[in-house]
């Protein structure tokens, strides 16, 4: 059973690194195009990529003249099967990437080099995360019923996993848990496991965590990037450091037809 649930809990962490991914490549696209031709501004050339890249519902991005200070703002990606609300980002370069050739294959990491401050923001609805469960990891081998429920005090993850051996079985199962941003990165913490509602000891729950903790690896943010708290409301969690829209700044709004 811990078996079937680590292959979950894989997909999860490979969807949540997938998110700070998007930010990477929105903080990549902010400074490209200030080595393109004039006849295009900053803030317009960056929407297009974005939007051929991602696909937004809505999308604003701000840029300041000299293009030292970049704000994103996408509504309604799919990231891997999973819609997200919003990505925000605000970012602040070190200099102008002059010599950044966008054809070389680590052009997206000598441009995170040259970023020298960012801060980020996901935003996951729980209406969207539910669809996700039931469609994704009910797809795992022995899942079924999956529910997830968001609220102040953290994540709560129910179901049921069905074996067959000589009978079946239909096992109730719960997840009890928080997340926080450490020097690890992104971690589940505070969690508690129920098997047919019965609490499971420290030791097998520590052993599940450190199979799946940590969901997003500091090492793995090739680029400055400050997460100052997770915030769980009823129906959405929000992961941010607070970026702020510019003011002052050139702007250019999409939104899919």
């Amino acid at each position: 059973m811990i078996d079937i649930m680590h292959v979950s809990a894989d997909l999860l962490k490979a969807r949540s690194t997938y998110l700070f991914v998007f930010l990477f490549v929105i903080a990549a696209l902010f400074i490209f195009p200030s080595i393109s031709g004039a006849q295009e501004r900053i803030e317009e050339k960056v929407g297009k990529l974005l939007v051929k890249e991602f696909d937004p519902e809505k999308l604003t991005v701000q840029a300041t003249g000299g293009g030292s200070f970049l704000y994103a703002k996408a509504t309604g990606i799919v990231i891997k099967g999973v819609r997200i609300e919003s990505v925000s980002l605000y970012a602040m370069m070190k200099e102008p990437p002059n010599e950044i050739n966008e054809n070389d294959e680590n052009h997206k990491y000598k441009l995170a080099d040259l970023i020298h401050y960012s801060r980020g923001e996901v935003v996951l609805l729980e209406k969207d995360f539910t669809e996700y469960t039931s469609k994704e990891m009910e797809d795992i081998k022995g899942f079924k019923n999956l529910e997830c429920d968001f609220s102040k005090n953290g994540i709560r993850v129910s179901g049921s996993y069905v074996a067959t051996f000589l009978f079946t079985f239909n096992i109730r199962m719960e997840v009890l848990s928080k997340l926080s941003f450490n020097e690890k990165g992104l971690c589940l913490t505070d969690t508690t496991l129920f098997v047919a509602g019965v609490k499971q000891p420290e030791y097998l729950t520590s052993q599940l965590l450190q199979r799946i903790n940590p969901l997003i690896e500091r090492e793995r943010i090739p680029f400055p990037v400050r997460i100052s708290k997770i915030d769980f409301k009823d129906d959405r969690i929000v992961i941010t450091g607070n970026p702020q829209p510019l003011k002052d700044s050139n702007v250019w709004n999409y939104s899919r037809s």
